[in-house]
């Protein structure tokens, strides 16, 4: 069952974050993604103010229901980590204790270890084998993870445009020059712009042009098996295509069966009448006594 309304007590399911995806429960690695969900669906529950410590007072009236519902956020808290790091949460008294000690942990802001890390990876990232797709997804989480480690704090809105614009422009230089040489053309065109394209608007060139040459090669693959079986037709119809567009028997070079030849001169087998040399004579030219059919 789900909750009511904030200002009131809510029966709420305790397995919510006790089935999370391997993936997003936190393990010391992944707190990006863990603190993401976790804040996510907090909000989506109207609970986001148990992790900022934003309840009423211990005066109010309403206090009591907003303290049982921030048990049952440590538990789904706990419940969203592996044994190890929640055993190291496990006394705690509130839900936004659990929270800060936990991002204090984890959440390396300003690690310049691992913001090196990050960006070497970025500026070695190579697309390969990987679809368009797959290469702008893996670059689009390192680049997140970098903003988040960076924590770039401006101090007016003209700034913060600015800045954005800025990344933006990066971003997009990145993703192109880790493309495949097949793609140098539409690298080309996506630089040769007046204005560079953002780099959702660049992601999006470029898939086309993957899918465009997808269908070319696919085109390409069905002619050539179309020409193969074409030919292995025109075997099975006894005919050969030559050079010159003329078409040959192809038996023409099948050697002929001597004992089945028969002179009705002289009367014997092995030969015909036209290759008889007791009717016309013996060939002058001593190479066409091999020839296949003559007398014997």
């Amino acid at each position: 069952m789900s909750e009511t309304t904030e200002t009131s007590p809510a029966i709420i399911t305790t397995g919510d974050l006790q089935n999370v995806q391997a993936a997003y429960r936190l393990n010391g690695q992944n707190f990006l993604k863990w603190s993401q969900f976790v804040r996510t669906f907090l909000r989506g529950k109207g609970k986001l103010s148990h992790l900022l410590g934003t309840g009423p007072s211990k005066e109010d009236p309403k206090f009591e229901a907003w303290d049982e519902q921030d048990s049952m956020v440590m538990s789904w808290l706990w419940n969203s980590m592996i044994p190890e790091i929640s055993d190291t949460v496990m006394f705690l008294s509130t839900a936004k204790e659990i929270w800060e000690a936990i991002q204090q942990t984890y959440s390396k802001v300003n690690d310049a270890a691992r913001i090196y890390e990050l960006k070497t990876k970025v500026t070695s990232m190579k697309q390969g084998a990987r679809s368009v797709t797959e290469y702008a997804n893996l670059l689009q989480g390192l680049w997140q993870e970098i903003d988040h480690y960076q924590c770039i704090q401006m101090r007016c809105p003209e700034d913060a445009v600015t800045l954005k614009r800025f990344i933006e422009r990066e971003h997009t230089y990145d993703f192109l020059a880790g493309l495949n040489v097949e793609l140098d053309r539409v690298r080309v065109q996506v630089l040769g712009k007046e204005e560079l394209p953002s780099l959702n608007e660049a992601v999006s060139i470029v898939r086309a042009e993957e899918g465009r040459r997808s269908v070319m090669l696919d085109t390409q693959a069905g002619e050539g098996s179309a020409l193969v079986a074409k030919g292995a037709g025109q075997k099975e119809n006894g005919m050969l295509q030559s050079s010159d567009n003329s078409t040959k028997p192809t038996n023409a070079s099948k050697p002929i069966n001597r004992d089945s030849l028969y002179c009705t001169y002289c009367k014997k087998h092995r030969h015909t009448r036209e290759r008889c040399w007791k009717l016309n004579g013996k060939p002058q030219n001593n190479n066409h006594t091999g020839e296949t059919g003559l007398c014997c």
